[in-house]
């Protein structure tokens, strides 16, 4: 189940999130997976079938937790 991150709550690495209301460079119909957290802020990749980890390197996102929920709706995906 997709449940809404707030800039309170924190990703961890691993997580799978999604984008709300995306950018557009940042494609809706994409998932993307934590690949390292911080207090301020996290990165993402965009999860490929693909692993390429030089392409992985040039793809990374840096979300900063104050952008969320201000500029960036955020769903993180439960397995609850």
């Amino acid at each position: 189940m997709w449940k809404s991150l707030a800039n309170s709550h924190r990703v961890y690495q691993g997580d799978r999130i999604r984008f709300n209301n995306a950018p557009r460079e940042l494609s809706t119909g994409n998932l993307f997976q934590v690949v390292r957290t911080d207090e301020h802020y996290f990165e993402v990749c965009p999860v490929s079938q693909e692993a390429d980890t030089l392409l992985d390197l040039f793809t990374r996102k840096i979300v900063r937790y104050f952008d969320v929920g201000y500029h960036l709706q955020i769903e993180v995906w439960n397995e609850e």
